[in-house]
């Protein structure tokens, strides 16, 4: 019985280091897993992030051409009407017209048609609206006086609003920028005429009527200029 006592408490003592050597095993097996994690979920947050970022600047590069594209397809379609009007035009000039042949119209025929349509326009306007603006650019200092002139002429004629400003430059002509103050622009240059054929030293301008709605589509509406020199 002696001689078997210390095999068992060898054997108990190399079981106790047995056990102790397995749990530290164990736990040196969770500490691994756990960094092994760690570092999994950061190289999956790194390669997401990277994906996002490329998604975006493809998106960013993406976008330019899409309007590109947008603007090209918007000016194709302007043209596209600008034709269609264009036919329009031609067909309403091929009314009467028995033989199949276009017809032409020379521009001395033109002229009088326009000055007769003017005078009709001009006979329909009986006043002038009391909320159109009147600017009247001249373009010398000694022209102020005649500008500030036909300005008070104006306000008898019923103009409520009428300014004065010296701007250099050669232009006579009488400018609107919406297709509803065209009458307003036909009367108001009856109404030049008139105060011209009382003037000796003006006498003979004549102010051209300019519609400018296509180079300034955001201009005033019921705004007339007068650009003139004497």
């Amino acid at each position: 019985m002696d001689k078997d006592a210390p095999d068992t408490n060898v054997s108990e003592h190399e079981l106790r280091v047995l056990i102790k050597a397995l749990t530290k095993s164990v736990e040196y097996i969770h500490k691994r897993h756990f960094i092994l994690t760690f570092i999994a979920g950061l190289l999956i947050g790194f390669g997401a992030g990277v994906l996002i970022t490329n998604l975006a600047s493809m998106n960013q590069k993406k976008l330019p051409d899409a309007e590109v594209l947008l603007k090209k397809a918007d000016e194709t379609l302007q043209e596209l009407q600008q034709l269609r009007s264009m036919m329009n035009s031609l067909n309403a000039a091929k009314t009467g017209n028995t033989d199949g042949k276009t017809a032409v119209i020379e521009k001395e025929s033109v002229a009088p048609q326009r000055k007769a349509e003017t005078v009709q326009v001009i006979k329909d306007v009986s006043a002038p609206p009391a909320v159109n603006k009147i600017h009247i650019h001249y373009a010398r200092q000694e022209d102020k006086e005649m500008a500030e002139a036909f300005s008070d002429f104006l306000r008898k004629k019923g103009y409520a609003s009428v300014d004065t400003e010296r701007i250099q430059h050669k232009w006579r002509d009488i400018r609107y920028f919406h297709g509803e103050d065209r009458q307003a622009a036909l009367l108001l240059q009856k109404h030049f005429n008139d105060f011209v054929a009382d003037s000796t030293a003006a006498k003979g301008i004549n102010l051209k009527i300019k519609n400018l709605g296509k180079s300034y589509p955001q201009a005033q509406k019921e705004s007339l200029e007068i650009w003139v020199f004497f």
